[in-house]
């Protein structure tokens, strides 16, 4: 059995930017819902955070699920792409200062602690020996608890909402009915 062709039509160079910034509202909506989906099975689960041994790899997984899902769309992509690099910073305009403060935590956890691991926030000394080394490293990447997890889910729900109100306003110019 072939495979149906998906033909994408052009659309006229003065719409061009108003496709690339469509498509990448589509894609947010898309890390958003993971978002949310994960931060979901965070509040349900209430994976402990122990207070002498470290967090469970579970409780460590989706916690980095969540702040990479979260912060994609407003991290700019690399390459050349059909899409924007980066949602609108104006997206952003319905959070509290508050919230935007609390977004742009979580954009530095993602940048500092989960995507990367940040040697300048890391407290890391090692003594080499002639067989190997040792060290003692002290992290301070910490799982969210669960009041900041659900602050995040809000976000992501009046995120969501200006995602759909802008999308709205793009199919208005928009060719309708035509794969883009």
């Amino acid at each position: 059995m072939a495979k149906p062709s998906l033909q994408r039509k052009s659309v006229t160079p003065e719409l061009e930017q108003d496709l690339r910034l469509y498509r990448r509202l589509w894609l947010a909506r898309i890390d958003l819902q993971e978002a949310k989906s994960v931060a979901g099975e965070l509040l349900e689960r209430k994976i402990p955070l122990p207070r002498s041994n470290l967090p469970s790899g579970l409780l460590l997984g989706l916690n980095t699920a969540l702040v990479v899902a979260y912060a994609r769309p407003f991290v700019g992509s690399r390459g050349t792409s059909v899409a924007e690099r980066a949602v609108p910073g104006s997206l952003l305009r319905v959070l509290t200062s508050q919230e935007r403060e609390f977004h742009q935590a979580v954009l530095e956890m993602r940048n500092k602690e989960v995507a990367h691991s940040d040697a300048d926030i890391l407290e890391l000394v090692i003594q080499l020996y002639d067989g190997g080394d040792g060290g003692i490293l002290r992290a301070t990447r910490q799982p969210m608890r669960l009041p900041a997890i659900r602050a995040l889910a809000r976000m992501i729900d009046k995120i969501d909402r200006e995602i759909d109100a802008k999308s709205e306003v793009l199919r208005a110019k928009l060719p309708l009915n035509v794969w883009l």
